[in-house]
């Protein structure tokens, strides 16, 4: 009898001595097995976990030289030494697709395209961001979301959230608090100081990655998805418009501690890159 008893102790010890070795492992962005298992059931649905967020941030200069909707109705007054000329506005915060989805083989740019919307009827997409019913943040709140998000002027933030949050069970206060949350966190980096001194100059993707490798110190820039748009006239993809971290969903509380981040994509920009002023 001692033997079995033995046999189950020694393979509870091999067990709990291999589960950290699997915690190390880099997640990536397109597998979410491992972040869903933490990642409490939004509304109590277990079917709305998901594995990561996508931050998505924009360079307001590079946005308003591209001539991007996503600039907001102020482009044509905004001043250089401008703070959101300075520093990263906030686009979004994106869950990945629900594990009921990814159940049903729902491919990842069909949840990109419609994010809640698919819960609706017919999976209908509003025509524009305005025709999302308004948000009534507290005046705080809304405040400084109208500084960090300028193109809330044009409803970014309504098709944000109901996009984006409504469906998981997030509520606008909060899920606006905590976004802005990550966006303080960055901008207070190193990161976004490197960017400050690089506005008016073309860098080198490397360089660019590096920064952001050294500010958040962390063992590579695989984190770090980077969008470029095309200046009127211009061949070529290469001003910065926005860039999308990718973090785990059961680590967001950590952000930005190295833990937190996660393998994403690559993004479409060229070798060299324009960081507009």
């Amino acid at each position: 009898m001692r033997l079995p008893c033995l046999f189950r102790v020694l393979l509870c010890a091999v067990l709990l001595s291999v589960l950290p070795l699997f915690g190390a492992v880099p997640a990536r962005a397109d597998d979410s097995a491992a972040a869903t298992a933490f990642n409490p059931a939004p509304n109590g649905k277990p079917g709305l976990r998901f594995g990561h967020y996508t931050f998505a941030l924009l360079w307001e200069p590079g946005v308003c030289l591209v001539h991007d909707e996503l600039a907001g109705p102020d482009c044509a007054t905004r001043a250089t030494a401008a703070v959101r000329s300075r520093q990263w506005s906030l686009h979004g915060l994106w869950a990945s697709t629900p594990v009921e989805l990814q159940a049903q083989r729902m491919p990842d740019p069909t949840w990109w395209r419609y994010g809640c919307y698919w819960y609706q009827p017919d999976h209908t997409i509003p025509q524009g961001a305005c025709a999302n019913a308004a948000l009534h943040l507290p005046p705080a709140l809304h405040a400084r979301l109208s500084v960090a998000m300028p193109a809330a002027a044009t409803c970014l933030d309504r098709h944000e959230y109901f996009k984006h949050a409504q469906c998981l069970g997030f509520q606008p206060a909060p899920f606006f608090t905590q976004a802005l949350q990550l966006l303080d966190a960055v901008n207070a980096n190193a990161f976004t100081a490197w960017m400050r001194a690089q506005r008016g100059r073309t860098v080198s993707r490397t360089a660019l990655l590096q920064a952001f490798q050294r500010g958040f110190k962390l063992t590579s820039a695989a984190a770090l998805e980077l969008r470029c748009g095309r200046r009127p006239g211009a061949r070529r993809e290469d001003v910065l418009v926005q860039v999308w971290m990718t973090i785990r969903s059961d680590r967001l509380a950590q952000f930005p501690a190295p833990a937190s981040f996660m393998a994403g994509r690559r993004g479409n920009c060229p070798a060299r890159i324009f960081i507009a002023r």
